[in-house]
């Protein structure tokens, strides 16, 4: 039988409502939980934005490039410690400036292609108007563009290529060189009152000459290929006495020497050396050449080699005097005995042998004993053994 008594009613009513006011009460600890989960996801967002900025202000400061950041109105608003120094300006100088007032003018059209949204380039001599100086630059401009596709200013990246230019110059002064030593033998290789003999030898220098060209041309090859301003070394193990021999044969001819003699010591020692033996020949086909042209007709041009501290060293020695005014910058780059804006050779010998070959270069000039240059270089080479 069913039971409609209104106590039982309102007993069921009383339970339903107290259900339903439980059900729609927030629970203190599940809201508690949120609002800690909401601090926790906050604090992890900064702190990841923190680690974000940390990691970018390390690349910024550190990296080994030259970087300017210039808002949508061309003003820069920062920059690094190296274009500091590219510059050679203060940081107030720059911070601030319209890329106008800091840059030189012949950057105008990449900044232009920037600020119009797309990558600009420039490479050729950056001229600071802060500070007058002159610095060989590769430079590529990017633009900041927002999700709304508004342009936000951009970002230039300035790298120093003073090196990659002084080893182009070194470069088509030894190639020039190298390439008139051919060019001398070629000129006789038809004369008529050589022997067969004398024939067969010059070809051989005439050999030797072409590939060491060759070698020269693939080395600076790599270099404009590279991304680096820097030669890639092909080291390898070679005797100093043959070496020395095919230095000597190269240049041991009367329409090189004239009446001058080339002669290798016969105090001479043999070593094994590892070297990349392109470079090594650049430097001493340049110590030669030089003592050639400072020697006197009937004057003797002595090669020598030898070992001494585990370093195995070479020298050209002849009778000349270089003057005492001139001797201090001697290695300074376009200084020279020769006169004005020469000097690149003796500068060559020691940029590549200082930079690339861990070796050290040195001379004596008196006028009683002459002047010789050497070089001196470890038996075991350590440092970038890729080959090319």
């Amino acid at each position: 039988m069913k039971d409609n008594s209104p106590e039982k009613d309102s007993s069921n009513k009383n339970k339903e409502i107290i259900f339903d006011v439980h059900e729609s009460t927030p629970d203190p600890i599940i809201e508690l939980d949120v609002v800690a989960q909401s601090i926790t996801d906050l604090k992890e967002t900064k702190e990841a934005l923190r680690e974000s900025e940390e990691k970018y202000r390390m690349v910024f400061s550190n990296v080994p490039l030259g970087i300017l950041h210039f808002d949508s109105t061309g003003r820069i608003t920062a920059c690094n410690d190296n274009f500091i120094s590219i510059s050679d300006s203060k940081r107030e100088q720059i911070i601030g400036a319209f890329l106008s007032e800091a840059l030189d003018i012949n950057m105008v059209s990449a900044i232009e292609h920037t600020l119009a949204g797309t990558i600009g380039h420039y490479e050729g001599e950056y001229l600071s108007k802060t500070s007058g100086k002159i610095t060989p630059v590769r430079v590529n401009f990017a633009p900041i563009i927002l999700d709304n596709g508004t342009i936000n200013g951009g970002v230039g990246i300035f790298e120093d290529i003073t090196e990659r230019k002084q080893i182009e110059r070194i470069f088509f002064h030894d190639i020039l060189n190298t390439a008139g030593s051919l060019n001398n033998m070629l000129e006789i290789i038809d004369d008529e009152t050589l022997s067969d003999v004398e024939r067969k030898e010059l070809m051989k220098v005439l050999d030797e000459i072409a590939k060491r060209i060759i070698d020269e041309i693939v080395t600076h090859k790599h270099l404009v290929s590279s991304e680096k301003s820097s030669i890639k070394l092909n080291i390898q193990k070679i005797n100093s006495v043959n070496f020395l021999k095919r230095m000597h044969d190269s240049f041991n001819h009367a329409d090189i020497l004239g009446n001058k003699l080339l002669v290798i010591s016969n105090d001479r020692t043999s070593s094994e050396i590892e070297t990349d033996e392109t470079l090594l020949g650049r430097v001493v086909s340049n110590m030669i050449k030089n003592a050639i042209e400072a020697s006197s007709e009937d004057e003797t041009i002595t090669l020598n080699c030898g070992n001494r501290n585990n370093m195995v060293y070479f020298s050209v020695h002849n009778p000349s005097f270089i003057p005492e005014d001139i001797q201090p910058q001697l290695f300074i780059r376009s200084v020279s005995t020769k006169g004005a804006g020469r000097g690149i050779g003796i500068y060559s010998m020691k940029f590549l042998t200082e930079k690339y070959l861990n070796g050290i270069i040195s001379f004596t000039s008196t006028r009683k004993n002459g002047t010789t240059f050497e070089v001196s270089y470890p038996q075991k080479f350590v440092g970038n053994t890729q080959s090319i």
